[in-house]
């Protein structure tokens, strides 16, 4: 089998294509790689901390900007500022935090009050704090998300983390 072939299975296996494997781009961060739709616009966010070239977190834009999705993957732990609530503008609909094995899995909803959005993360921290990621997506509204939602789970599950 060459290498396009073998690249074409990976992606629909990863990605849940059926038909095409031409729908989703390959973004790599300085410590992390993940699949996207490939009409939406990739924003490099954070530089790494601990690699001289890459990024530790990341953007995701839909064409119509009804969705956004977001990585943020360090070598190690660190902090997503770039996600970091704006209590003047937002409020904090929901939180919960779980324990799954050796790690602890925090999901939250941030709402803007004036209502134009949503955003929604899934931030899970080892239990000795070393090592994070948190994935996310915001949204104009539910219907948005629905639209969205299964590219979003796809690409939640392409996140691939690098070691040193």
């Amino acid at each position: 089998m060459n290498r396009q072939c073998i690249a074409t299975l990976f992606l629909a296996v990863v990605l849940g294509c059926t038909s095409s494997a031409t729908s989703a781009a390959k973004y790599t961060g300085a410590w992390f790689q993940v699949w996207f739709p490939d009409d939406f616009k990739a924003i490099p966010s954070m530089a790494s901390t601990t690699a001289q070239e890459g990024v530790d977190s990341a953007f995701f834009r839909s064409p119509d900007r009804q969705v956004e999705f977001y990585i943020f993957s360090p070598q190690w732990s660190g902090e997503p500022t770039d996600i970091a609530m704006n209590a003047s503008l937002e409020i904090l609909r929901a939180k919960e935090t779980t324990s799954s094995g050796d790690k602890q899995i925090t999901r939250l909803t941030i709402d803007a009050k004036d209502g134009s959005y949503s955003r929604s993360y899934q931030d899970t921290v080892s239990n000795n704090g070393s090592i994070r990621r948190v994935v996310g997506i915001k949204y104009k509204d539910q219907a948005a998300y629905n639209r969205y939602k299964s590219s979003y789970l796809r690409f939640k599950r392409s996140l691939q983390q690098f070691a040193d």
